[in-house]
């Protein structure tokens, strides 16, 4: 786990070491423990790698490393976590290994399989691998997007890509400048831009998930998609006691793989059902005594539980239940609330996007990798699966008319503060719509640009295709950025269980009723966790994740930074949005301490830009 970079001019200018170090050096946060660069001068490339050692912390892992045969250069982000079943398949077919990592792995399989290669890996990567006979780049991001990968391209002049958009500004002949249509697409929905491969910067772009791309010197770019979920999907069994137990041999075995590491891990616990079914089934495979050598010859992982005490957004009660029912111990972590301002600033900065809430998620990062660990599990992507949202039991309830749809969507909604009659009425859309036609005037995205914000209306009509779209193209692509560059700011690799591919085609192969019934979304996950965990937790409806309070800090600590910002000359003089009623519209919330989490919700990403734009 790592930041990669390359630079090639494609006009033949000159290319030192000081060009690539200084583009590399600005992901020295995701790759803490080394770096290195490749240059090739007879063709003007250059490749670079800051290094976060997981696998074989000696210098064999160091990159980019080249291939046993010289002829192949890498730079690497992530994990194959199945590589020792393919190292040795590779050793069967003459190939010599030098060192213990993935990365020599990747090397030789993309030299035995070619681009299909990928297909065989278990992971979460993005790569670039110089091809010095053919002199050929190829560029590869992992099935679902779980590594981030960004490009620039100038046809005939440069191309360059790196691990993160920030990098940009450090790279020699590129001017990093905002693009204002983008800004405005992303303010109004932060979903959309990730399902484009846009950014709010011209001119940087990101390879989409599933996605290739090759670059020869005398060649257009070219770009190809290798990995469609839909055409990998299995055929699950019939009985649905017999789809479960699949179910739960598929999450034990993926969690077995992400265990193999070289350095301690942790595991975060909120406390809803996601991230508490992993860690009860690492603790079952623990305690059980499951595991071998490959799979983890460390101990347990340590439980970590971000607290937010005294507001609406502290799972703290839920998290202590799964802790108690296996008798273990957890490490708790308080993210700073009384002056959040600068810390928020900093990151905002620092993560380079306009994201949906305030980053808080990098506080608990931070404090993990203060604990000495540098790989977190986590419970990211099943809710995008299995109906996890209340909006997805809506946008189904509005196709089906179904009343039991409707009955539990409003329950789910209930859980949350929002009373029968108010289930259709309050989603935060609604509020959101309102504020962007009024602020945003005929730059409104629905107006302009012809989306619908709801993003389900170019999908078709079937249940599984609300999930399939989240899953693929908005909800998890966003937050799989989110988290990526929360915990890569602090060195710290996350592992998704529910994301091995195994799991995620065995899912979307699955009937929409072994995943919502009974009034339960999430049905097969609840089913499957019976006697892992505290019936409380596996029955609980109530999601929340972490995210900060944004209420208590808008009606408190941030109140005076926000006067400030909607009252300055380049907030009321955008061109992007209506400065003037933005103001008035946060004046009245902060003059009345009237700040509810829709209006935060509504107003954050106006802020957001505004901050990354000054």
């Amino acid at each position: 786990m790592c930041g990669i970079s390359g630079i090639w001019r494609l006009n033949n200018q000159r290319i030192n070491a000081e060009d690539i170090t200084t583009f590399s050096d600005t992901l020295k946060h995701r790759g803490p423990d080394g770096s290195g660069i490749y240059v090739d001068s007879d063709v003007c490339l250059a490749l670079g790698h800051r290094r976060l050692s997981i696998f074989d912390l000696s210098d064999a892992g160091k990159q980019p490393m080249a291939s046993a045969g010289g002829d192949l250069y890498i730079t690497y982000n992530g994990e194959i976590f199945n590589y020792i079943e393919l190292r040795d398949e590779l050793k069967e077919k003459g190939h010599q290994f030098f060192s213990k990592t993935d990365t020599e792995v990747i090397l030789a399989a993309y030299k035995e399989w070619g681009e299909d290669c990928q297909l065989r890996f278990n992971g979460m990567w993005a790569f670039a691998i110089w091809d010095k006979q053919k002199q050929n780049l190829f560029l590869s991001r992992d099935r679902f997007g779980i590594k981030p990968l960004y490009y620039t391209y100038t046809s005939g002049q440069l191309f360059a890509f790196a691990s993160e958009s920030i990098s940009f500004g450090k790279l020699n002949d590129f001017k990093k400048e905002p693009d204002e249509k983008n800004i405005s697409l992303g303010i109004q929905n932060p979903y959309y831009l990730e399902s484009t491969g846009k950014t709010i910067y011209r001119d940087i772009h990101k390879l989409q998930p599933g996605h290739q791309l090759t670059l020869k010197a005398d060649a257009e770019i070219n770009i190809k998609k290798w990995w469609d979920t839909k055409d990998h999907l299995t055929d699950a069994p019939s009985s649905y006691d017999e789809q479960v137990e699949k179910f739960r041999e598929l999450l034990i075995d993926s969690c077995k793989l992400r265990l193999r590491s070289d350095v301690p891990l942790g595991l975060t616990l909120s406390g809803g059902l996601d991230s508490s079914s992993i860690y009860a089934t690492v603790q079952k495979l623990y305690n059980e005594k499951k595991l071998d050598e490959l799979n983890s010859p460390h101990q347990g992982p340590k439980a970590f539980i971000a607290s937010f005490p005294g507001t609406s957004m502290d799972e703290k009660k839920y998290a202590d239940e799964v802790i108690d029912f296996y008798k273990s111990s957890a490490t708790y972590i308080y993210p700073e609330q009384k002056n959040p301002v600068d810390s928020i600033v900093n990151e905002i900065i620092a993560e380079d996007f306009i994201s949906l809430t305030p980053p808080v998620a990098h506080t608990i990062y931070k404090k993990i990798k203060e604990h000495g660990i540098k790989v977190s599990m986590d419970g990211h992507g099943v809710d995008e699966m299995l109906f996890g949202y209340p909006w997805m039991i809506r946008d189904w309830m509005l196709r089906s008319g179904s009343i039991k749809l409707f009955l539990m969507y409003a329950d789910m909604r209930n859980e949350i503060g929002s009373r029968l009659g108010k289930a259709m009425k309050e989603s935060r859309k609604i509020l959101k719509g309102y504020l962007a036609k009024k602020a945003m005037g005929n730059n409104w995205l629905q107006q302009q640009y012809g989306f619908d914000a709801t993003g389900i209306n170019e999908i078709g009509d079937s249940a599984n295709n609300i999930v399939y779209k989240s899953f693929h193209s908005t909800t998890l692509p966003t937050l799989l950025r989110n988290w990526d560059r929360a915990s890569m700011r602090h060195g710290v690799e996350i592992r998704m269980p529910f994301m091995d591919w195994r799991l995620v085609t065995y899912i979307f192969s699955l009937p929409p009723e072994s995943k919502v019934k009974n009034g339960f979304s999430k049905r097969i996950l609840r089913d499957a966790m019976k006697g892992y965990l505290p019936e409380n937790i596996r029955t609980r409806k109530y999601k929340i994740g972490i995210n900060a309070p944004m209420p208590e800090w808008f009606n408190g600590p941030m109140s005076t930074f926000i006067a400030d910002a909607v009252q300055s000359g380049t907030f009321l003089q955008s061109s992007i949005w209506n400065g003037p009623i933005l103001r008035d519209y946060a004046l009245k919330l902060i003059k009345d301490k009237s700040w509810t989490q829709r209006d935060c919700d509504s107003f954050w990403p106006y802020l957001n830009a505004w901050i990354l734009m000054n």
